[in-house]
């Protein structure tokens, strides 16, 4: 039989409440032995459910429990997904982890590809694992929202994209929009393989579907590590002119360009109210304005001289604030800055854009900085009280970077203390204003 290990009781959880404890084995439920996560999830949303426990000592409780619908029981679990998680079976001609270099740490080179995780936490999938039985069974459970990596409506160019066989991408896609289900898709954009006339293709075939919610175009990122690898090359500025041109030929509201595209063609972003309720922004889409918005509201709004909460009329002296920050988002971070000190003049904001030589420079997002080149570029070159650097240059919930460095090591190189900046605008600004006191 089948059986999940619980390891964590949430407090005050209907499971608290019945004495279930960190040890005991989930068996059932309502009679029904569960596979995986999915399976769970599917059977707690009921109001009535019997659940089976065995205790250490091997005793049996079988609980009958009363709750609200969709309440859930309080329960983690050793394997979170209640079984493996499927690993990708794709070997996609853009894929950034077989860019990366050597002697990273082992977890930087798992490729997960599970449509479990797609519903828990956004992860992208590509479905090419899928059984036809399993495509069925998501669609029973009404699992929404997913987000699916398309890439392209042409099974020949998608299956050359990821090097697999598969074509269940419109059986899928069909199940799931019938059975209710929400999906937002992402193109990865790879030059003269799935653009010019084929992105019109797809757009125009994801937009029909049922369920379609958003789509998110990014173009694919391309590091200096390809060695043996297919031979992709980089957008041009005009190349990224094009494409924005080709997706702003479509209703708005569903295909949305990753902000790369328009600071690599040298145009304005479009504005906040572009982007809705902002369905891409794990993509990329719309993370420029949301953060200027939230800054910018909180500083005072948009009007010259804004007034501001924090400011104060006296300060003991001038302090310098150092942002840290990838070459993409440099110009926007220097903008901001400069508001800032409008409001605090004894404050001076500098925005150091670091150079991408780890990927190379055809990275140029703040997620991906190392500390090795921070290090190399700015060590004896700044005179900051204090530097930021922004929480997406670090692994969640750590205080380490892509290359191993930390940031009590980054902050002993460069002798100066360094904070991690909130990705939030409100929350930075927050960060920032603390420095603006007596």
């Amino acid at each position: 039989m089948m059986t999940h290990e619980i390891i964590e009781i949430i407090p005050n959880s209907i499971a608290d409440e019945l004495e279930i404890a960190p040890g005991d084995i989930l068996l059932q439920i309502n009679g029904k032995k569960i596979q995986d996560v999915l399976d769970y999830h599917f059977f707690v949303k009921e109001e009535y459910i019997t659940i089976e426990i065995q205790k250490p000592n091997g005793e049996i409780w079988e609980l009958e429990i009363e709750k609200d619908a969709e309440e859930d029981l309080g329960m983690a679990f050793k394997q979170p997904l209640m079984s493996e998680t499927r690993r990708c079976a794709n070997n996609c001609i853009f894929c950034f982890i077989s860019q990366q270099p050597k002697g990273l740490r082992e977890s930087l080179y798992i490729k997960d590809d599970d449509i479990r995780l797609s519903f828990l936490h956004g992860n992208y999938v590509t479905l090419t694992n899928l059984s036809n039985q399993e495509i069925t069974r998501i669609a029973n459970y009404h699992l929404s929202p997913l987000r699916i990596s398309v890439h392209a409506a042409d099974l020949t160019i998608r299956k050359k994209m990821l090097n697999n066989p598969s074509e269940n991408l419109h059986t899928a896609l069909t199940t799931f929009g019938n059975a209710g289900i929400k999906m937002h898709f992402q193109i990865v954009l790879c030059k003269g393989i799935n653009d010019l006339g084929h992105l019109g293709e797809t757009i125009t075939y994801l937009k029909a579907l049922k369920g379609a919610e958003s789509l998110a175009i990014v173009p694919a990122g391309l590091t200096r590590h390809r060695n043996n690898l297919y031979p992709l090359q980089p957008f041009t500025p005009d190349d990224a002119k094009n494409i924005i041109t080709q997706i702003q030929n479509h209703p708005k509201g569903f295909v949305f360009a990753a902000d790369e595209w328009y600071i690599m063609a040298g145009q304005p972003l479009p504005t906040y109210d572009h982007y809705g309720d902002f369905p891409q922004l794990d993509n990329g889409v719309g993370m420029v304005r949301l953060f200027e918005h939230e800054f910018l509201e909180d500083l005072g709004g948009f009007a010259p001289n804004p007034p501001h909460a924090f400011l104060k009329k006296s300060v003991a002296k001038n302090f310098d604030i150092g942002i840290i920050t990838g070459a993409a988002a440099a110009g926007f971070m220097r903008g901001l800055g400069s508001e800032f000190e409008r409001c605090y003049p004894h404050v001076r904001i500098n925005v150091y854009a670091i150079k991408n030589n780890f990927f190379g420079e055809n990275i140029t997002v703040s997620g991906l900085l190392t500390g090795e080149d921070i290090i190399a570029q700015l060590k004896g070159c700044v005179v900051d009280d204090v530097l930021f650097l922004p929480e997406n240059a670090f692994r969640d919930g750590t205080q380490t970077m892509l290359d191993g460095t930390t940031l009590s090591q980054l902050s002993t190189a460069l002798s100066i203390p360094i904070k991690i900046g909130s990705t939030h605008g409100n929350e930075f600004l927050n960060q920032l204003s603390s420095y603006t006191k007596n």
